[in-house]
């Protein structure tokens, strides 16, 4: 090919991945709104088929996340301070240096600048602890405490597509066959005869 040619191709091929990327942005979210309604009626994954009845893939269609409010950082940090202390840390507000020993010498010389919150892994801990209990934790004495809302939130109908071995080779086969006119595919679509003359 010489130089136009080159620059033919890359341009049409340029043209065609822009609107490959905007029409598979549609199609998630078209598909996201009947997903949601599936995963609500217990649904979780949806087969992904040819027209012939060939399983290429497997849609996994994800639940409703939960969230957890602890009311407020004091109050939790409050409860952790009487109830998990190990999950208090102390640290120096933004700008001083993050090493232990440092925190510990500004504390004694300059507590103004020493705060303490809730470890980011103990967060995540009760966190998640919180979502299985409905809001309550277990202190470090064993004891069980109700410390937060959990409001369980409708699934989005977010997806992951996981295809087949050999998904990639047949899609392209089914489409260069024209057997997949049937697809929206928007501006991608095949003419219905097949050729674009006709």
């Amino acid at each position: 090919m010489n130089a136009r040619e080159h620059a033919l191709r890359v341009a049409v091929l340029g043209t065609l991945l822009d609107t490959v990327k905007t029409e598979y942005h549609r199609a998630r979210e078209a598909a996201a709104e009947v997903f949601a309604e599936a995963r609500k009626d217990g649904q979780p994954q949806q087969k992904v088929m040819l027209p012939d009845g060939t399983e290429i893939g497997l849609v996994s269609i994800r639940g409703g996340s939960a969230s957890v409010d602890f009311g407020g950082s004091d109050a939790f940090l409050g409860w952790c301070r009487e109830h998990a202390p190990h999950a208090v840390e102390q640290y120096i507000v933004e700008g001083a240096a993050g090493m232990r020993d440092v925190v510990e010498l500004v504390a004694t010389f300059y507590p103004s600048l020493v705060k303490e919150r809730v470890r980011s892994s103990s967060l995540a801990a009760f966190t998640k602890q919180a979502e299985e209990t409905g809001g309550f934790l277990i202190d470090d004495e064993g004891e069980k405490h109700r410390v937060a809302e959990v409001t369980r939130c409708d699934p989005t109908g977010a997806f992951a597509y996981r295809p087949a071995k050999d998904a990639q080779d047949r899609i392209m086969a089914e489409w260069q066959a024209g057997n997949l006119r049937e697809i929206a595919l928007g501006p991608l679509a095949l003419p219905a005869g097949g050729e674009s003359g006709e």
